[in-house]
């Protein structure tokens, strides 16, 4: 030991150390730890909006220094007047925003509208000026719009970013001003069981956003604006969205508009809306109700005065507006008929009967599928679980059934369908009481356990009639991919949507029952579930109308053009263009409960004035859009769908709304502020952090790299021995 070196490091008397073991034995495991800590405290989730009052949290402010308070810099408020003639209504949507800062603004604002509506008018009204919208290709809409936003002109220009979903982007609101943009949309009546509605949403469930995070490409379309206009815009680009795009969700920030963070109240609206209606159903009513709203209403004959008993109230939850008609008033059938331009447009709605002699139900195989994610909490995830157990009681001793919960993640109650007995009813009576809500919104691998997807296959009984319910909100951004799994997948089954939550994202909810070959319900409270569950599975236990068949007495073209089987209650709605002047009888048959059923319809000598044209135009997009995910190539798709919009004046994925005033407004050198002006929290649902999925961050990574740093700390410590030299002096 004479001839060595010996370092001494302070661990113990006596006790010495080389570097080299000093250094794997006492720094490395400290070092360790530290990287441990730092990476656990790095793991954090992106939120779309702060919790409680904190400034800014989900909204545009600024500071007034005469209370020492934040106030809103932009602020909107909506009223819908609405004419319903027939089962058609025509809705003008009015938007007024009001610039309370002393800068120039920019307002971004989503808003949802009924799927079917066809978006056929613009207005931007400034004071007294008025400036009409025309439509154009989306590209060429957003490239003048951005000319006029950097030119200091006003501007309005409204895209679709789903059927249900648009934005509006307002450009250069001066200090203290107001801008009203005003919209008109065409929709038709949704009838069921006898009972006519009108739904139109008023607020957005946040949308779950599956897939990695990536980068926004740079967008260039358009003349640059100076770097002050630029300097408040958002890192998820134009929209101000809380998602960042991702490999599945390419367009998440478009599709991911801000909330307020606390609950709303018509007692003090944070969005105002009022609502009056005019409604002219062409026969006596029974009933005439909004199924969430109180109405004062009048009465003239058969027309009938509606509006808000307390006036405006909070953008929190569906309008649904329920009338029904006398028994025996109701037609089994109707036909609308307008020309437009020298041409004939109509829409067909025939009832087929209901049988009195109903067949014995077949036996079942039936799958409830339940979203228990974080957008489901609150009054949602105790809407979903009563309507699992009214659903539980509806089986017989011939059905088997299974449960599936799904958030993040996916779980069976059972491997497989088991016996409907008390039993395995008990269990998953257990089962339906426990669920809680929280966690993400990964549906694509519930959807394909219930439809027997790949790994997920198994032996069903052939003889079983098999059909799955899934009860949900909808809030999910992949809709095309969802519903071009359930085409591809459905096999023998049928899928039947059950809307849960006074905000459901209800285009999702009855796309994908018609993909599913089923029909959609809605649970809007929980009192509701009942006669929604009840219904369900009268209806879906009842004979079907199949091979429905329309023969037009002249060549027409029709959407759909393949009618599809109908559900007790379900009528056969059918939009036309004629190829002349309509004369003739409709001839309409099927088969029904083994029986073949048939009727005519005698086409009107003239034309009316009902607002069929746009009914059809969007119908006939929508028809294209199917076949998009049916597998149509795009650059088919595309150019006939904007041959529609641009004729017929439409919004639709490829064009867009776009209103500039000629003069300017803002000086190109003042500095513009750009904000979102956030949604309202649908009523009753929980505070939601909006954190991206665990695929969309790092954090999982960090998470595992700090478990296995503490781990080699472990073993380090658990192996330690240092090698021990006597300290000559002491030998």
């Amino acid at each position: 030991m004479a001839g060595k070196d010996v370092v001494r490091y302070p661990l113990e008397e006596g006790v010495v150390l080389r570097p080299g073991l000093w250094f794997c034995f006492q720094a490395l495991p400290r070092a360790l730890l530290c990287l441990l800590a730092l990476l656990l405290f790095s793991v954090s989730p992106a939120r779309a909006a702060a919790e409680g009052d904190h400034p800014g949290a989900g909204k545009l402010q600024w500071f007034d220094s005469s209370t020492g308070t934040y106030q809103a810099a932009l602020t909107q408020g909506t009223r819908l007047d609405i004419r319903v003639s027939g089962m058609l209504a025509v809705v003008r949507l009015e938007q007024v925003f009001s610039n309370t800062t002393q800068s120039w603004q920019e307002g971004v604002f989503s808003f949802p509208l009924p799927a079917d509506a066809a978006v056929r008018r613009l207005e931007m009204q400034v004071g007294e000026r008025v400036v009409v919208g025309r439509i154009r290709e989306r590209q060429e809409a957003e490239v003048l719009y951005k000319a006029a936003r950097a030119a200091g002109k006003k501007a309005a220009l409204v895209e679709q970013q789903r059927p249900n979903l648009f934005t509006n982007r307002i450009a250069n609101i001066g200090p203290g001003e107001q801008v009203t943009v005003r919209m008109e949309y065409v929709q038709a009546a949704e009838y069921s069981e006898g009972t006519f509605a009108l739904r139109i949403p008023t607020t957005i469930t946040a949308r779950y956003i599956p897939g990695i995070t990536r980068e926004l490409p740079r967008r260039e379309q358009g003349p640059r604006e100076q770097p002050p206009a630029l300097s408040t815009r958002s890192r998820n680009g134009e929209y101000l969205g809380w998602a960042s795009a991702t490999d599945q969700v390419p367009d998440a920030p478009a599709i991911s508009p801000l909330l307020f963070p606390q609950p709303g109240s018509d007692r003090a609206p944070l969005n105002p809306m009022n609502v009056t209606v005019q409604l002219d159903a062409g026969m006596p009513l029974a009933q005439v109700q909004a199924l969430y709203h109180e109405l004062n209403l009048s009465r003239d004959g058969q027309r009938y005065q509606l509006a808000l008993a307390g006036g405006p109230v909070e953008m929190d939850r569906d309008f649904i507006l329920q009338w029904r008609p006398v028994t025996g008033a109701a037609p089994r059938s109707a036909l609308f008929v307008e020309q437009v331009a020298g041409a004939y447009y109509g829409l067909l709605m025939v009832l087929p009967p209901e049988l009195a002699d109903a067949s014995a139900v077949a036996s079942r195989e039936v799958i409830l599928v339940v979203d228990t994610s974080g957008s489901m909490a609150g009054v949602s995830i105790e809407q979903a679980r009563h309507s699992l157990a009214l659903a539980l009681r509806q089986l017989t001793p011939d059905d088997t059934f299974n449960v599936i919960a799904f958030d993040s993640n996916t779980r069976a109650l059972f491997r497989h369908a088991m016996p409907a007995n008390r039993h395995y009813l008990a269990q998953a009576s257990e089962f339906v009481r426990q669920l809680q809500a929280g966690g993400g919104t990964e549906m694509r691998p519930a959807l394909e356990r219930a439809l027997l997807v790949g790994d997920n296959s198994e032996e069903t009984d052939g003889e079983r009639l098999r059909q799955v319910i899934f009860i949900t909100d909808g809030a999910v951004g992949n809709e095309a991919a969802l519903f071009e799994l359930i085409q591809q997948n459905l096999g023998s089954s049928r899928l039947f949507t059950v809307g849960i939550g006074s905000a459901p994202n209800h285009w999702f909810m009855q796309r994908a029952a018609d993909a599913g070959r089923g029909f959609s319900v809605q649970v809007g409270n929980i009192d509701e579930a009942g006669e929604a569950m009840g219904g369900l599975f009268a209806r879906i236990a009842a004979p079907l109308a199949t091979d429905v068949a329309v023969n037009w007495p002249n060549p027409v073209e029709a959407w759909p053009a393949r009618v599809p089987d109908l559900y007790r209650g379900q009528p056969l709605l059918q939009a036309v263009r004629f190829s002349g002047p309509p004369a003739g009888d409709v001839q309409v048959a099927a088969n029904l409960g083994g029986q073949r059923w048939q009727d005519s319809v005698t086409l009107p000598a003239q034309p009316g004035n009902a607002e069929v044209a746009s009914v059809w135009a969007r119908r006939k997009i929508a028809g294209l859009l199917a076949l998009k995910s049916a597998g149509s190539p795009e650059d088919e798709i595309r150019p006939a769908v904007l041959e529609v919009a641009l004729a017929h004046q439409l919004l639709s994925p490829y064009t867009s709304f776009i209103a500039i005033e000629e003069r300017v407004s803002r000086e190109p050198s003042v500095p513009l502020r750009s904000g979102a002006v956030p949604n309202t929290r649908p009523r009753g649902q929980g505070p939601q952090p909006y954190a991206y999925p665990a695929t969309a961050t790092t954090g999982p990574a960090k998470a595992f790299l700090g478990c296995f740093a503490l781990f080699i700390a472990l073993l380090i410590h658990v192996m330690r021995r240092p090698e021990e030299d006597r300290d000559p002096a002491k030998s």
